[in-house]
């Protein structure tokens, strides 16, 4: 005989896997305006993804779900030429085993102009890996906006915005849901799987404004992100859940 699911589970499992979702998305922390064909640039990043999830949403049960996330980043970023640009992420979960790989290509459709800001559309991806029962996927669109100064000739300021939308796939693993309390004559009874979640049906608005100092090769940065949305639990169902997220990042790169 299979156990029956406990109510409010998927809810609880919902709200874990978009939250992280919205953590892993990676801080390129990069302007509008793309390298050129012949540049790079290369940098480490430390985010900090404030967290507001009730403890039973939370998958450690020994302790309360931390206030912060801590998530050291190794970013690089490749001109191409005709306005478009490569970039790659990997970040790391502090004090887990959970690490995400993040690739994006953005377009600048206005770049380098001085009478104009640069603008630049950009899709980007990120796969989480080293969770033992959870497979998550994320990815996005976005607009990007910025602007460069020179101040007295040694440095740039180089202000930024970006808005658009990102969405979170996810699915779990066979799962013990019990495994202190095996039943011997059927040891498979309080397993089970979580429903998918699915990226279509699971969408977040995301706000990033930030600041660049450019001094010779040197890039330091800061950044703070909004992300929010209410989406259905399961797919036409009337249960849903508003999850919203603050972070903040700052940035030393090197850029050629």
């Amino acid at each position: 005989m299979i156990e029956p699911g406990t109510p409010g589970a998927q809810a609880r499992f919902h709200r874990l896997a978009s939250t992280l979702g919205l953590v892993f998305a990676p801080p390129f922390q990069e302007t509008a305006g793309t390298l050129g064909q012949s540049g790079f640039e290369v940098g480490v990043s430390s985010a900090e993804a404030f967290l507001r999830i009730a403890a039973d949403a939370w998958p450690t049960r020994a302790a309360a779900p931390p206030k912060v996330l801590t998530l050291p980043t190794v970013t690089l970023r490749k001109g191409l030429g005709a306005s478009l640009e490569l970039g790659a992420a990997v970040s790391w979960l502090a004090n887990s085993q959970m690490m995400a790989l993040s690739a994006e290509l953005r377009w600048a459709l206005l770049d380098g102009f001085a009478s104009a800001p640069d603008l630049a559309l950009r899709g980007w991806a990120t796969r989480l890996v080293g969770a033992q029962d959870l497979d998550l996927t994320a990815g996005g669109v976005d607009a990007q906006l910025s602007k460069s100064f020179g101040v007295l000739g040694m440095m740039k300021l180089q202000p930024y915005l970006q808005g658009g939308v990102e969405m979170v796939n996810a699915l779990s693993r066979v799962v013990d849901f019990k495994p202190a309390a095996e039943n011997p004559q059927n040891p498979t009874a309080d397993e089970g799987l979580f429903h998918s979640i699915s990226f279509l049906d699971n969408r977040y608005l995301r706000a990033a404004l930030g600041l660049r100092v450019l001094a010779g090769v040197v890039v330091l940065g800061v950044e703070g992100n909004l992300a929010w949305g209410t989406n259905a639990i399961e797919k036409d169902a009337a249960q849903k859940n508003f999850i919203r997220l603050w972070s903040g990042a700052a940035h030393l790169g090197f850029a050629f």
